[in-house]
Formats: structure tokens, C-alpha cells, sequence
């Protein structure tokens, strides 16, 4: 009875994924309004309601993607801020996880993100949203730093997205820039680096 039962826990967290993973392609390609629970159980091939069981509404679904993405940064964060004050090495090895996690996402999440921020700001996670990323600012800041140096720390993360949104396909991209994600994350971590340590030369 055990293991059927882990089975059935298994397909159900299966379904669940599943659904995370083609409403973040839809809500991203389509928009967050317009994609209906009809048809995002058509693209899963499952019914409406196993699509129910799972969420009720399209704002859960929106509201579980992000908090995913933004739960990695919250971790990554706690973990720089048990450091006490950032080291120039501490700083590079948090923006390095924060490139990772930039990558994990894939450009679909900066899509969906840029495409419904009006929807996004007007839900309780587009709030929680703007108050982690506060955080990584303030971790990334050096201590007591004013207007300035925090400007100086959203100017450089601003890279990531921006080197995402580079690389989406299907003509959403830069062309100037190339397709290649991987590359454009690693140049936009060297830019970061570059950026925070006051236009010297970046570190590995």
C-alpha cells in the first residue's frame, strides 16, 4: 500500500510541475490574461479538473511560479547574509548563484515578467517580489551605503534580465547580441562585477 500510494504522490507532484512548467511558456508567450485554465489543460492533455485539483484559479498558478524563482533568491540571500557584511569574494559568489538560478529559470520567466507586469503588480506576490529584491540590494550594498551605491547595485543586476530578454527566441530577442544564453548570462555576471567594483576589471 506504501509504494502505491508514493505513486500516486509521485503522478500527482508530476501534474503539478507539469502545469508550473506550460503555464509559465503560455502565461509568457501568450499573456497572463488571455491564457484560459481551458486552455492550458488542452496543451497538458489532461482535463480542466485535473488541472483544479492542483490550483483553482490562473492567479495561484502565476502566484506558485514566482514564488519559486523568488524562494532561491530569498535562500541565497540568507545564506549571504549569514556571512555578516559581503567580502568582494562573498559578493561574487552570490551574484554567481544568483546567475545560476537567472539561468535555471530560463528566458521565459524575464518574458513573463516583462509581458504582465501590470497583472504581476497587482497581486500580493508582486509585492513580496519588489521586498526580496530590496534584500539582495541591501545584501549587495556596502554597509551604509546611500542613493548612490544602491543605484549602482540595481544598475548591475539589471544586467541579468536584460541579458535573458537577449536571448529569448522567436524574434523576441536582441539579434545584436546573439542567441546564446549561456554566454550572455556570463557576460552579463563579468558586466555585474564590473559595474559594482566601480568600473575595474572583473574577477575570473
Amino acid at each position: 500500500m506504501a509504494a502505491g500510494g508514493d505513486g500516486v504522490d509521485s503522478r500527482r507532484t508530476d501534474t503539478r510541475e507539469r502545469v508550473l512548467a506550460v503555464a509559465l511558456e503560455l502565461f509568457a508567450r501568450r499573456g497572463y490574461r488571455v491564457t484560459s485554465l481551458r486552455e492550458l489543460a488542452e496543451h497538458l492533455g489532461v482535463t480542466k479538473a485535473a488541472v483544479y485539483f492542483h490550483f483553482r484559479t490562473k492567479e495561484e498558478i502565476l502566484t506558485a511560479i514566482l514564488t519559486g524563482y523568488l524562494d532561491g533568491i530569498a535562500a541565497m540571500i540568507a545564506d549571504a547574509a549569514a556571512e555578516g557584511p559581503l567580502t568582494p569574494e562573498g559578493q561574487e559568489r552570490l551574484l554567481r548563484r544568483f546567475a545560476a538560478h537567472q539561468r535555471g529559470w530560463g528566458p521565459d520567466l524575464m518574458l513573463l515578467v516583462r509581458l504582465n507586469q501590470t497583472e504581476i503588480r497587482g497581486l500580493p506576490i508582486g509585492a513580496e517580489a519588489q521586498q526580496v529584491m530590496h534584500s539582495l540590494v541591501e545584501t549587495l550594498a556596502p554597509e551604509g551605503a546611500g542613493p548612490r551605491e544602491r543605484l549602482r547595485v540595481r544598475t548591475a543586476l539589471a544586467a541579468f534580465p536584460l541579458a535573458a530578454a537577449a536571448a529569448l527566441p522567436d524574434g523576441d530577442g536582441d539579434p545584436d547580441l546573439g542567441a546564446d544564453p549561456e554566454a550572455l548570462q556570463e557576460f552579463a555576471l563579468a558586466l555585474c562585477l564590473e559595474i559594482l567594483r566601480g568600473g575595474g576589471r572583473a574577477a575570473g
